[in-house]
């Protein structure tokens, strides 16, 4: 029988068997976060591989524009809506769906599609893996089922945890059991960086003039990301820099809190150069479009929406909070304490007066992004990681003529 690899620069999977392997990927939703553009750029980086078919399954079905652009990679896609994470006919229509599509692999992303995933794999025998995003300061406001349900499933034998890096890791270990995480940093494609042109395009098309500095935030309205402090900080800006704009970019799903944000605009005075852009397809567009990303969140874990500015060439601006120090280190890149709107203001003005920093900085960190974060380097990891989770799972053994596949797990780059 003619041995089928999975293999990229020598380190990933070997499996003695011809059918491709059935790797299936669970997440929340298809929104704007971090976590989902991952699941988009594994997608882009697997698609046309003979030697791999990869399932999505998402636990929602909002028709958004990474759903789309997920689809037009080719990927199967399902979706799993459900009323909570208790759900009991949605855990059965998942194991149903992880069934027909004979996924051999499951690797979860965010909290109910970690917790339900590794339920439903421990059922069926699949290996499992889930990655751990985020460091939170505390999980008391997690209801305690719902904590009780998290706690167990990840403590289920088998269940094999990724961090995106050492803080989140070491956040993380009180809740996810002794057995710790491997550490695999976040990734950022080249796909991400802006065509050119797109930054002149754009700039028309918000109505930005030559002289004016646009500030982009990109992260969905919610509690974490403190947009709040974001419009304290950018009130004190514009009293010393007019020509400051700031773009916010992501979904209003918390909709009061959005409501609170419009009020605090219009208290502070901030009229047409605070721009409320929503959920947009061009992200890269409106990032080469900017000249400053800030971030004011509260906490963190390696934010992917940081590497793709970092990609795009825009000088950061952010709280040091989860991986942040560590991914900026020696760049230029100004980090400042989470919950201080001056110092995050004085952060910002730093970065437009001071001569030549603003162009300094947005060299640096495009060549680290696109360099110690690359695309290539990072499925090399999840693939050999796949391959010490142990043996593919034995959905082959119904057909006789075929023998139960064997997994020869090879070196994991560390």
């Amino acid at each position: 029988m003619k041995a089928a690899k999975i293999d990229l620069q020598g380190h990933a999977l070997a499996v003695d068997d011809p059918a491709p392997l059935r790797l299936g990927y669970m997440i929340d939703t298809l929104l704007t976060g971090g976590a989902e553009r991952l699941v988009l750029t594994f997608a882009e980086a697997v698609r046309g591989r003979a030697d791999m078919s990869l399932t999505v399954f998402v636990l929602s079905d909002l028709e958004t524009p990474f759903l789309q652009r997920l689809r037009d990679t080719g990927t199967k896609v399902v979706l799993l809506p459900g009323r909570n994470l208790v759900d009991l006919g949605r855990f059965r229509r998942l194991v149903a769906a992880l069934r027909a599509h004979r996924i051999e692999y499951l690797h979860a992303h965010l909290a109910s599609s970690s917790t339900l995933g590794a339920y439903a794999a421990s059922l069926l025998g699949i290996p499992f893996i889930t990655t751990i995003h985020n460091v939170k300061p505390s999980v008391r406001r997690i209801r305690p089922g719902r904590r009780l349900l998290q706690g167990i499933a990840m403590r289920l034998p088998g269940v094999n945890k990724i961090a995106v890096g050492e803080a989140v890791a070491v956040a993380a270990a009180g809740e996810i059991g002794p057995a710790g995480c491997r550490v695999v940093p976040n990734a950022v494609s080249e796909n991400v960086v802006a065509p050119f042109g797109a930054r002149a395009r754009l700039r028309r098309e918000l109505g930005l003039g030559d002289e004016q500095v646009a500030l982009v935030c990109v992260g969905a309205i919610i509690g974490q990301k403190a947009h709040e402090v974001l419009l304290d900080a950018f009130a004190a800006i514009r009293a010393r820099a007019p020509q400051a704009v700031l773009l916010l970019v992501g979904d209003a799903r918390d909709a009061l809190r959005f409501e609170a944000l419009l009020a605090q605009a219009g208290q502070l005075g901030l009229g047409d150069e605070l721009r409320f852009l929503g959920m947009r397809s061009d992200i890269p567009e409106v990032l080469a479009a900017s000249d400053i990303f800030v971030s004011a969140s509260h906490w963190e874990g390696a934010p992917v929406s940081l590497l793709e500015a970092m990609a795009n060439g825009l000088p950061p601006v952010v709280t040091d909070v989860g991986e942040n120090a560590l991914v900026l280190e020696g760049t230029g890149a100004i980090l400042v304490r989470p919950r201080d709107p001056e110092a995050l203001a004085r952060g910002v003005l730093e970065m437009i007066e001071t001569k030549g920093l603003a162009e300094r900085t947005a060299h640096a960190v495009r060549e680290r992004a696109l360099g110690r974060y690359g695309v290539a380097t990072w499925v090399e990891r999840l693939l050999a990681i796949y391959a010490e989770t142990g043996r593919r799972s034995d959905w082959h053994r119904a057909r006789p003529d075929v023998p139960a596949p064997r997994l020869q797990p090879r070196r994991v780059p560390r």
